[in-house]
């Protein structure tokens, strides 16, 4: 949910900095193979459409989901020549590593569902259980793996929609923004084969 958002700041953020010339601007950015992006996204619905059930269940919606991972790390290698999208893969890595610490999913504890569904008790949610359309597992935050780095933060009051999320997803909402900017340091050089 934080990525939406971030794609309708950056929006808005290239409509304020270019003004009539942001789309033509927006379709100039050099960005390289997203396609890759959008096979990644189809690869990640089946789990994102699950409902909720013990997580051995989902076992093809997370093969799918973790390979996604490989596409959208793809994509970055592919066009490293961008900072903005290097802060992206920065984000993308990090969720990575917490998913694959947790057995795949990415953690959310009942504690923080309760902060999200207010109307709920912390006992019904069932731990080691798929959270229903998203991609987050059920666990208690004494057997999550990275619990820092997982869906840990929830998006402030003042926007309707409640929904946690991670460090990583952070990242990559600060990636979006500034790809969105066009933002290119001057001196960054880091893997740039141009």
């Amino acid at each position: 949910m934080i990525l939406i958002w971030a794609v309708v700041l950056g929006l808005l953020a290239a409509l304020v900095r270019y003004g009539k010339h942001a789309f033509s601007h927006l379709a100039s950015i050099p960005l390289r193979y997203v396609w890759l992006i959008l096979l990644a996204v189809v690869l990640q619905i089946p789990l994102l459409r699950s409902p909720t059930g013990p997580l051995q269940i989902f076992r093809i919606q997370q093969a799918l989901f973790l390979a996604s991972f490989l596409l959208l790390l793809l994509f970055v290698w592919l066009n490293r020549h961008l900072f903005s999208v290097m802060v992206i893969g920065t984000g993308i890595l990090l969720n990575l590593i917490v998913i694959l610490s947790n057995g795949g999913y990415m953690p959310i504890s009942p504690q923080t569902l309760t902060r999200i569904n207010p109307d709920s008790q912390l006992e019904e949610w069932e731990v080691n259980t798929h959270y229903e359309y998203s991609k987050d597992a059920i666990l208690e935050p004494d057997n999550t793996q990275l619990k820092l780095f997982s869906d840990i933060f929830i998006i402030p009051v003042p926007i309707p929609v409640r929904a946690a999320f991670s460090i990583g997803d952070l990242i990559i909402a600060i990636g979006i923004v500034l790809l969105f900017l066009d933002y290119q340091p001057s001196k960054f050089r880091l893997l740039n084969p141009d």
